[in-house]
């Protein structure tokens, strides 16, 4: 599973989905697993130019349910400390007063109420949680690009190193930090 926690204003978040409908003729909701390796690399140098920083959540195939464990209750525990561990990393850049928009979209109402109050605990009274639904918010798109990306670079395929050289120079630079949830996340 991997998740990305993308901290960028909303005009420039809006901006860059704009110019990318734009170039590529996309009319929907921009989804990682819908474009190809080209517009994924289109919308990252779009991104370049911006102030944006993100923190990639990723956990390993190691974790597994323990034995008789529920499948679904264990994802779910993985995608909330996948949140948190990813939302907590980056609010330093927030200036500690963030307002957290989670996508409403991948798991059940009363799920996505527990997890939305962990964070909201996480983030404290100076700031904001809340769900929305991804196709309303260019910021939730975008992050779900960049999780995407990082999913498929971590999948041994021919796109792989392609996916790799994308983002790069962000890792490199610090604009993404990775984070990979293990036994401990490090």
């Amino acid at each position: 599973m991997t998740l990305a926690a993308l901290f960028i204003d909303d005009a420039d978040a809006q901006l860059a989905l704009d110019r990318f409908r734009l170039a590529t003729g996309l009319s929907s909701e921009l989804k990682g697993s819908r474009i190809d390796l080209d517009e994924r690399a289109l919308l990252f140098e779009l991104l370049s130019v911006l102030n944006w920083s993100a923190t990639v959540g990723i956990a390993i195939s190691a974790l597994t349910p323990e034995i008789g464990g529920d499948r679904g209750d264990h994802d779910v525990a993985i995608y909330a400390a996948l949140l948190e561990d990813s939302v907590g990393a980056i609010l330093p850049v927030t200036g500690g007063c963030a307002q957290v928009f989670i996508d409403d979209g991948r798991y059940g109402p009363d799920t996505l109420a527990r997890v939305r109050k962990d964070i909201a605990a996480l983030i404290g009274p100076c700031g904001n949680a809340q769900l929305e639904l991804s196709h309303r918010l260019p910021g939730l798109q975008i992050a779900d690009v960049i999780a995407n990306t990082f999913f498929n670079r971590a999948m041994v395929t021919e796109r792989q190193a392609r996916m790799a050289a994308i983002v790069a120079p962000f890792l490199e630079s610090g604009r993404i930090q990775l984070r990979i949830l293990s036994g401990r996340t490090e």
